[in-house]
């Protein structure tokens, strides 16, 4: 049974003063199909994280920003063997001067907008923007594709660049930034504002995650995406979403 499993749905900065589906750690998700457990972002909230892992046999980071990347060396130490690092080139280079030399995670290069056979599945990262101009980091949104059920994972985005577009369109699961709830903030997208465009694109379950404080208490914020489509959830911290055989 294939599944995605969200081990953080929080900001940069968790929400650490609730309980229950309020408390949210910094964003991070594991898409587990066959022997393959792909780590998706390693945040600074690891140690807990990854007890509801159970097994990493690859990581991908959206960014090299310390909320995405800040964990990678507990990553380093945790796991007992090589490991692979899927990244383009630009952001393997911005992490290995942030967090390296690594011991046991090795890059593996990925080009974007071309998957890559990943043992049972397809792996592609594609470019997402959160802000502009010369000095902005790489940024990355992955799509697995496991022969029957296709997944966008797209935690911190604010703009999608053309090249990018076709991966938010007919997904089974669509799982998004949804930090600025109803409307969008200078580098986050909004949830509420953009849903209907997503589903639009025919996408089958839309998931925002990446929830910050403008998002109210969690019931209320998903009565009010599924007031929208009854296709959208908002994800909470170790969410199970099953995706078949």
């Amino acid at each position: 049974m294939a599944y995605f499993q969200f081990l953080g749905t929080g900001p940069s900065t968790p929400i650490t003063d609730a309980v229950g589906r309020n408390l949210r750690r910094r964003s991070s998700a594991l898409m587990q199909h066959i022997s393959t457990y792909l780590l998706l972002d390693v945040t600074h909230d690891f140690e807990e994280q990854v007890e509801m892992a159970l097994s990493v046999t690859g990581v991908v980071v959206t960014n090299p920003s310390r909320d995405a990347a800040g964990g990678l060396g507990n990553l380093d130490r945790w796991v007992d063997a090589e490991t692979p690092f899927y990244a383009p080139e630009d952001l393997w280079k911005d992490i290995v001067a942030r967090y390296g030399p690594f011991k046991q995670l090795v890059h593996v290069p990925l080009e974007p907008c071309v998957p890559l056979a990943v043992a049972e599945l397809h792996l592609t990262a594609f470019p997402l923007e959160t802000s502009t101009g010369a000095d902005a980091a790489a940024n990355y949104g992955y799509h697995v594709d496991t022969g029957k059920k296709k997944i966008t994972y797209a935690s911190d985005v604010k703009v999608i660049p053309p090249e990018s577009e076709p991966f938010f369109r007919d997904n089974d699961l669509l799982v998004v930034d949804g930090a600025g709830w109803d409307k969008d903030l200078p580098t986050h997208r909004g949830a509420l504002n953009h849903l209907p465009t997503y589903i639009e694109l025919g996408n089958q379950k839309v998931v925002f995650t990446d929830i910050g404080r403008a998002a109210p208490p969690h019931t209320l914020a998903t009565s009010a995406v599924r007031r929208v489509s009854h296709r959208a959830e908002v994800a909470y911290d170790f969410m199970k979403v099953p995706l078949g055989r």
